[in-house]
């Protein structure tokens, strides 16, 4: 009982979780000459960790085995893996669930499910835009993990592979919404790709998705609501149209020609909100911003995913895509890793970063005091 206890020697360092290999490299910070190890040791526990194995051994025979079965499945879990891992340091999740890879964990599954079951659904071999949908699925399932983690967190429940689950089923209906499909052409809908961007049509259409927040379809009327929202906040007209662009560029790859509803700006508007409420209910940051993209981006996929369902009985899909992915990224963001914080009085952006300016060189100032007294 004691060994299983205490993992004395050898064996704390290859069975159980491994303590003292977590150990060793929780002394050393991500951004050292470490951080090659501690992104094996993540990536290898996240692989494991699918089966509820927190052990980087269990890890690599796991994805030893994912080789022998299948090189592309063991590739795509690797490549997402990876990603998912950057991705999470870049939205400094908790050090702990990096390490433990708790962050990563549902993108092995997308990665290797991916690579595994898109030529058997989609009768193609994998192509270059294909591994590009994983990776912002990959990038979907760190998001879509952090919010549902928080929001459950409350039920002290876990979020399991829902993450793994919603991005993926998003992007395999994206993928064959934007044509990526190699069935017969009687089985599959026919794609026209002829028609070109055109770019001064796509930032109307960044322009009109203010009006289709409303669901007003015209130049004048959305430059008067622009022209309302800067009289509010520059900052939060600026994040918003950044949303809109992201949006409507993002409605392409998950799409088919004629564009005109992009142009419109019917693809836009919900990602004009998503963008806006990040920068309304939290402190402006650089990467903040990031998030914020990536809301809009994951917004813009949501709503490819559930326009279909939502045709068949004859209804737009209103501002639904809006509402699921935001509630889940502001879970996110307001966990505290990242480089900024919920708003307690909502007023506008710019003077929430000018609040909490002055409330941060207020806490160094009482902390120098402290110190000060402490020496004395």
């Amino acid at each position: 009982m004691d060994v299983i206890a205490k993992l004395p020697g050898p064996l704390g360092w290859v069975v159980g979780h491994a303590p003292l290999c977590k150990k060793a490299l929780e002394r050393h910070s991500w951004i050292s000459p470490w951080i090659l190890v501690k992104t094996v040791d993540s990536i290898l526990r996240g692989i494991a960790q699918v089966c509820f194995a927190d052990n980087p051994l269990a890890g690599l025979l796991i994805l030893l085995g994912l080789f022998v079965g299948d090189v592309t499945a063991g590739l795509g879990a690797l490549v997402c893996s990876l990603a998912a891992v950057i991705i999470a340091l870049a939205f400094q999740e908790p050090d702990g669930a990096i390490a433990s890879g708790l962050t990563n964990y549902s993108a092995v599954l997308v990665g290797s499910v991916t690579a595994s079951l898109y030529p058997v659904f989609f009768h193609q071999p994998l192509t270059f835009p294909v591994w590009g949908f994983m990776v912002l699925a990959t990038v979907f399932s760190v998001c879509i993990g952090s919010g549902l983690g928080t929001i459950l967190s409350h039920f002290k429940l876990p979020c399991f592979t829902l993450p793994f689950n919603i991005a993926t089923s998003i992007a395999f209906i994206c993928m064959r919404a934007h044509g990526l499909t190699g069935l017969p052409a009687e089985a599959s809908l026919q794609v026209d790709d002829s028609e070109d961007i055109q770019w001064s049509q796509m930032f109307r259409g960044t322009l009109l998705s203010a009006g289709q927040v409303y669901a007003v379809e015209s130049v004048p009327g959305s430059c008067l609501i622009i022209a309302g929202l800067f009289l509010c906040s520059p900052l939060l007209t600026a994040i918003s149209m950044v949303g809109a662009f992201f949006a409507s560029c993002t409605a392409i790859m998950v799409s088919s020609p004629p564009y005109s509803l992009i142009y419109a700006g019917v693809w836009g508007y919900n990602g004009f909100l998503s963008a806006a409420c990040l920068f309304f209910f939290m402190v402006p940051s650089r990467r903040l911003l990031f998030l914020a993209v990536v809301n809009a981006v994951f917004t813009t996929f949501l709503q490819a995913a559930v326009a279909p369902v939502f045709a068949v009985n004859q209804l737009p899909v209103f501002t639904y895509p809006f509402c699921m992915s935001s509630l889940m990224f502001l879970a996110m963001a307001s966990t505290g890793g990242m480089d900024s914080k919920r708003v307690a009085n909502l007023t506008f952006p710019e003077q929430h970063y000018i609040f909490h300016l002055k409330e941060s060189n207020a806490n160094e100032r009482s902390k120098s005091g402290r110190i000060g007294m402490d020496s004395v």
